[in-house]
């Protein structure tokens, strides 16, 4: 990347500083439903910082929801109230400081900041640019992408396996697309027709009603089921379409908010019988290093996933609902909350808002 600057004296930061003596906004969760949109004090830009001015940012329907249904603790190490939400964020540079060489002021940048109208970011922070002519709004959607890359990579994915995705929120319907774009044969199992549609629309080669789901795949079966809903059925359901030998993925959180099940989880007939494997899935190593010694970190999933948008091959415009400014992002959240089947993906616009 080119360099950011060449200016290295002392009145160069100090200039930069006084354009941001003001205040930045960001959205502030105090409690259930308690979400606010607040002035908070403009960082100073050191010199080795960029300042970044939020572009879009993207609601995640699954753990942005459960945080604003105050719902946080049932994950492990939620912090507590007030806390910032959001963790898709598409920017520019807008200001860079006097040693930085990485990168240049107009740089659109993704990262994983909330839902604030800018921010200061050291060079080396996680930050991922966009490629040329990809939409912002699109590309906020990444990292929801780059969960179904993790949970396909974790689970030892083949191409050409066959995946079924079960649990169609925003989570499940990025994981059919990236699983169509890294070359399986995709079926996804929604709870309502509109999803199933919206399926169909990212690549889908098959789509079934939960309640009504045949042999997924017929006798081969699902290698890999990849789970994004919370539901014990869901989680039932996800196991007995699994092939012989298949793996689970586990992005959703079986059980959450619901009493035990009744029958055993790990029941042999499926762990046994089937010998299944059964994966906590979506980390992925945010380890800064050379590919030799971790190919795929999440710096480089995330780039993954911006190529594919920007290629056209993985395309997820066509989930995105509901676009809003972000003072009114709350609307989203209400309705994330009463479960709209017509909300799938919002993003907010944060122009206007510096």
């Amino acid at each position: 990347m080119s360099r950011a600057a060449t200016d290295r004296g002392p009145s160069r930061s100090s200039r930069l500083n006084q354009l941001y003596s003001g205040s930045v906004k960001q959205a502030i969760l105090y409690g259930a439903g308690d979400l606010r949109l607040e002035d908070r004090p403009a960082a100073p830009l050191e010199d080795r910082q960029v300042r970044v001015r939020t572009l879009i940012t993207a609601l995640s329907t699954g753990t942005d929801l459960g945080n604003y249904e105050g719902r946080s603790t049932e994950l492990p190490l939620g912090p507590p109230y007030p806390r910032a939400v959001g963790y898709s964020n598409a920017g520019v540079i807008v200001e860079a400081g006097p040693a930085v060489r990485k990168w240049r002021v107009g740089e659109r940048v993704f990262s994983l900041r909330p839902h604030q109208s800018g921010f200061v970011a050291a060079e080396d922070d996680l930050l991922v640019p966009l490629p040329e002519g990809l939409c912002p709004e699109e590309a906020s959607l990444a990292y929801l992408a780059q969960l179904g890359v993790a949970a396909l990579r974790q689970a030892g994915y083949q191409a050409g396996e066959n995946v079924a995705v079960v649990g169609l929120g925003i989570i499940g319907l990025c994981a059919v697309a990236v699983a169509r774009a890294m070359g399986a044969k995709v079926a996804a199992v929604a709870n309502s027709p509109q999803r199933a549609e919206a399926a169909v629309r990212v690549g889908a080669h098959a789509t079934y009603i939960a309640d009504h789901t045949p042999a997924v795949f017929g006798d081969a079966g699902a290698d890999i089921v990849i789970l994004t809903a919370n539901t014990w059925p869901a989680y039932r359901l996800s196991l007995e379409i699994a092939a012989y030998g298949g793996r689970v993925s586990l992005l959703g959180f079986p059980g959450r908010a619901q009493p035990l099940p009744d029958f055993n989880p790990l029941d042999p007939r499926w762990i046994y019988g089937k010998q299944l494997s059964l994966l906590g899935a979506g980390f992925c190593p945010k380890t800064e290093c050379p590919p030799a010694d971790i190919r795929f970190n999440l710096r480089r999933n995330l780039e993954f996933v911006l190529d594919r948008m920007a290629s056209g091959a993985l395309g997820l415009d066509a989930l995105i609902t509901h676009r809003l400014p972000a003072a009114r992002m709350r609307e989203a959240y209400q309705l994330a909350a009463a479960h709209s089947k017509e909300l799938i993906a919002a993003v907010f616009d944060w122009s206007g808002m510096e």
